[in-house]
């Protein structure tokens, strides 16, 4: 969450939070973790509404969008796991 400053800021320039629920994930960049990420949100029927990634060097972040509240905290879970479990 933003600080006060911030927040009172970006609305000075016409700026809002989105009211689409957000997940950001950052972490080191390895072969197939995208894919496992994204069989896992899948594979529990979790539908994505936006899905924004890059790579800058060895790390990666991805911003993705959710249709519900609770499908995001769902995800949230699914892709801890799935950065967790090791390509074989």
């Amino acid at each position: 969450m933003a600080g006060k400053k911030v927040t009172s800021a970006a609305e000075q320039v016409g700026l809002a939070a989105s009211p689409i629920p957000t997940l950001l994930v950052e972490g080191d960049n390895k072969p197939g973790l995208a894919h496992r990420i994204a069989q896992a949100v899948a594979d529990a029927g979790v539908n994505l509404s936006f899905l924004v990634a890059q790579v800058l060097g060895k790390r990666f972040v991805a911003t993705l969008g959710f249709e519900t509240e609770a499908d995001a905290k769902k995800a949230a879970g699914l892709i801890k796991k799935a950065a967790l479990v090791q390509k074989k």
